[in-house]
């Protein structure tokens, strides 16, 4: 039986670009922290203050994008922290942020985002009133667990549920135990993007191959193995 195979974009050789204002940031320099400030116990909302462009989400070094907020335009992300990073020639304030049902995070420049929660603008007709909560407690029935694994030792570094977001469930789909993830989600890519922003700080994925994410189902437990970043 041919098995499917999801190579990770964020594995690959990248050459990336991430502006403070109009300047371009050279990604193969990475990027330290100079400064941290929590807002664990406050987690202030944000919102894209440009839906329609392309702004990245990154690693904590900047050296790898983790997601486009062009593909979240209605999305309300939570800062759980401010960072001032610098390469030694550029330097910024960047917002760690997670959405609510913590299936997406990144570092993102703050003058990227508007504060406030993300709020539909007022129109002449409304098609529909009905709107979508996702759960905000992880289980059998509406998540997976991501367990990181070092790829040397054999030890669990970190392990982690992510929530399965409605918004990528396909067209009449719904979650439940056992179900099998390809078949209910738009693009099964979306479980391994999950996974790679959900892996642990100042750790890289290994795998090159995910043969287990393809043939995952709700429920279950994806291990991945992972090594310290350089």
């Amino acid at each position: 039986m041919n098995k499917i195979i999801i190579r990770s974009l964020t594995l690959g050789t990248l050459a990336l670009g991430i502006g403070f204002t109009t300047q371009q940031v050279n990604a193969s320099a990475a990027y330290r922290t100079v400064k941290t400030k929590s807002y664990a116990s406050t987690t202030p909302a944000y919102h894209a203050k440009n839906a329609t462009k392309s702004v990245y989400m990154w690693n904590s070094t900047l050296t790898k994008k983790l997601h486009n907020l062009k593909n979240y335009p209605k999305t309300t992300w939570y800062v759980q922290k401010s960072v001032k990073l610098t390469n030694g020639k550029k330097t910024g304030i960047f917002y760690y942020v997670k959405n609510k049902s913590n299936s997406a995070s990144g570092y993102v420049w703050r003058s990227y985002l508007t504060k406030g929660k993300f709020a539909a603008k007022s129109g002449t007709s409304t098609t529909s009133t009905t709107t979508t909560t996702d759960s905000t407690v992880a289980t059998s029935s509406n998540s997976l667990t991501f367990k990181y694994v070092n790829a040397t030792s054999g030890a669990t570094v970190a392990s982690t549920s992510w929530i399965v977001p409605s918004n990528l469930l396909k067209s009449g789909a719904s979650l439940s135990e056992g179900t099998s993830m390809k078949s209910i989600l738009k693009d099964i890519t979306s479980v391994l993007s999950a996974a790679t922003a959900d892996a642990p700080t100042g750790y890289d994925i290994t795998d090159t191959t995910y043969p287990n994410v393809v043939t995952s189902k709700v429920g279950e437990t994806l291990i991945f193995h992972v090594l310290p970043q350089n």
